[in-house]
């Protein structure tokens, strides 16, 4: 009698796994969608990286074809020299680079946004 109590229930058990399968469908398909946004979101933002890097380059390529590098140069090599070595030591002549950098960055972005 038990053996058949057993059977039962275990018969039972695989209805209501059945019904719980079907019950939870729609959570499997929202994880699913929310595994392919995740996806999205990671493909986007490494292609916003590339396209930053991108503009950076051409904002270099654009700074050394207009000339503004050899003239930050060119104007701190004409400083008196002990200017000019405090200037090096603090990397002004770097930093005034940089700044160039990010404006003409800022403006290749602009420029190509469609």
């Amino acid at each position: 009698m038990e053996t058949i109590l057993t059977l039962l229930q275990n018969l039972g058990d695989m209805g209501q796994t059945v019904v719980d399968f079907f019950e939870s469908t729609p959570s499997y398909f929202e994880q699913i969608f929310i595994y392919l946004n995740a996806w999205y979101i990671k493909i986007r933002l490494v292609l916003l990286i590339k396209y930053l890097e991108l503009s950076y380059r051409t904002a270099e390529f654009l700074l050394n074809e207009i000339g503004v590098t050899e003239l930050i140069i060119s104007t701190f090599n004409a400083l008196p020299s002990e200017i000019r070595f405090y200037a090096f030591l603090f990397k002004i002549p770097q930093a005034v680079s940089i700044y160039l950098n990010f404006i003409a960055t800022g403006f290749v972005l602009k420029m190509t946004r469609v």
